[in-house]
């Protein structure tokens, strides 16, 4: 046998091995770069999703509180008109009359979560229960809007063809959505006569109950948006420890 033609199988087999332990080490370097991009672009999103739904509970708070100030208004003048003989301050009704024009909306910013759903990148984000939560989301919001446009359509179809038709003065209600006012004006609760007969109306107690109605569904819904909002946050913040 020719020695020169003699096949050296340990260092074929040396050599193979290694070409393919630097292909593998070539795929898990590429790997570990990737992986160590995608978990940096993750802490990025983490921290854009944490400041914008702190923004988000701020807001639905404070709105929550000023629903709950409606409300309370609402609940005095009903309880109020309920007793006999009647006893209704005038600032009780303009409180409420005040409450038939807003019809209370809630601007949201979701900037930092529209952009994440739409590059398809939600995968991201390792932890499960804050993608379920951020998917939940929006039905969540959904059903605070409806309820504000059922209150809307309310003050547009119901509250304010009233008090067209009954030519109550709005001017002091609504001088005080606004810091210059130019057009002088008095609190209803200044009218006695105009006062009684509101009081008198039945129609104007029927709307305040709708109205008082649809308020305590909305304020509920305010909360479980919020319980949601802080649900995200709490899951967030693990996501980042």
């Amino acid at each position: 046998m020719d020695t020169d033609r003699k096949i050296h199988w340990p260092q074929i087999a040396v050599e193979g091995v290694a070409i393919i332990a630097s292909i593998l080490l070539a795929f898990w370097i590429d790997a570990w770069w990737e992986d160590r991009q995608n978990r940096n672009e993750e802490q990025q999103v983490l921290h854009g999703l944490q400041e914008e739904f702190t923004n988000i509970r701020g807001v639905l708070k404070r709105d929550l509180t000023d629903h709950l100030q409606d409300l309370q208004s609402l609940e005095r003048f009903l309880i109020a008109t309920g007793n006999s003989p009647l006893d209704v301050p005038g600032t009780a009704v303009d409180a409420v009359l005040m409450e038939m024009l807003n019809p209370g909306t809630t601007d949201l910013g979701n900037g930092a979560l529209n952009a994440l759903l739409s590059s398809g990148r939600v995968e991201l984000l390792t932890n499960r229960n804050l993608r379920a939560s951020l998917a939940a989301w929006e039905g969540v919001m959904d059903e605070v809007r409806d309820d504000q446009s059922n209150n809307s359509r309310m003050v547009y179809e119901q509250f304010i063809p009233y008090i067209v038709r009954n030519g109550i003065s709005v001017n002091a209600a609504m001088s005080n959505w606004y810091e210059a006012w130019p057009i002088p004006s008095s609190a209803l609760s200044d009218d006695s006569e105009a006062i009684a007969e509101l009081l008198e109306d039945s129609e104007f107690r029927v709307l305040a109950e709708l109205r008082h109605g649809y308020k305590r569904h909305l304020t509920g819904e305010f909360e479980a948006a919020i319980a949601a909002a802080e649900e995200i946050l709490s899951e967030i913040e693990i996501s980042l420890n």
